[in-house]
């Protein structure tokens, strides 16, 4: 009982905000609130469904709920945009989200590399074995997966949010690097407590790369267009200014009062 009420108020904490500024803000994707409501609902299911219920009987079954919040849930979350739509209905940026030290800590390889600690923590400690038993421990547990595998993915999924060098190249790179760091956990899992349990884990953290790769390409299709678009903008400037925009930037043209005689 306690886990129903906790997951539904956890759900509708999340839920009710988001929903309310997509239906209020022109033009929001539907999609995306389709997917937030989704990974609200598979959360809940962690939270409080079959992984709860069965875990201290079938321990794989709470593998299975940490798993799919970790990666799923804050994969959905992100992808889903909440703090862009939270900018868009407010109308201005969040300082803190853009903060040196929110930074440094959502940079894909930091937070690929402490979302990856935490896990292997777990189950390498007695807050896995805890959290089979104890309603708080698993609460907890599942809470720190959702944080860490959101961190994990905002910065990669969030080109508003980067530093301008983080362009989708560079993001392309580094979501490479993050794959490989997303199934270290599982491996050393495998190999230092249960294969099953490691083999889920490591299973979980497959079906979400071919989605950003996705993602990230559609991007940088977009990014590319809007810099060509600045580059016609400038050019038609130069034009409608009387300049030329044939005459290579290294020639200067002779001014109208110059002549070949030398005269003055």
């Amino acid at each position: 009982m306690m886990l129903d009420l906790v997951a539904s108020g956890l759900v509708l904490v999340l839920a009710a905000p988001y929903l309310w500024h997509a239906l209020r803000l022109p033009g929001w994707a539907h999609w995306r609130t389709a997917v937030y409501l989704a990974s609200c609902a598979l959360l809940w299911w962690c939270l409080a469904g079959t992984p709860a219920l069965l875990r201290l009987t079938v321990g794989s079954w709470g593998v299975v709920g940490v798993a799919l919040t970790d990666v799923l849930v804050g994969f959905g979350l992100v992808v889903a945009a909440p703090i862009r739509l939270w900018e868009e209905a407010r109308g201005r940026r969040v300082a803190w989200i853009r903060n040196p030290l929110f930074q440094i800590l959502g940079f894909p390889l930091v937070s690929a590399t402490l979302n990856g600690v935490l896990i292997v923590v777990a189950f390498n400690s007695s807050w896995f074995a805890r959290s089979r038993s104890d309603d708080s421990s698993w609460l907890a547990l599942i809470g720190a997966c959702l944080l860490g595998g959101f961190l994990a993915n905002l910065q990669l999924l969030s080109p508003d949010l980067v530093p301008g060098w983080m362009t989708p190249g560079p993001r392309m790179a580094l979501s490479l690097v993050d794959g490989l760091l997303d199934e270290l956990p599982g491996i050393v899992v495998m190999i230092t407590v249960n294969q099953v349990w490691g083999g889920i884990l490591w299973a979980a953290a497959q079906p979400v790369v071919v989605p950003m790769i996705t993602l990230i390409i559609v991007d940088w299709i977009r990014h590319d267009g809007n810099v060509a678009r600045e580059i016609d903008s400038a050019l038609d400037s130069i034009e409608a200014a009387g300049g030329s925009t044939s005459t290579p930037w290294w020639i200067t043209e002779p001014s109208g009062d110059e002549s070949g005689s030398g005269e003055p």
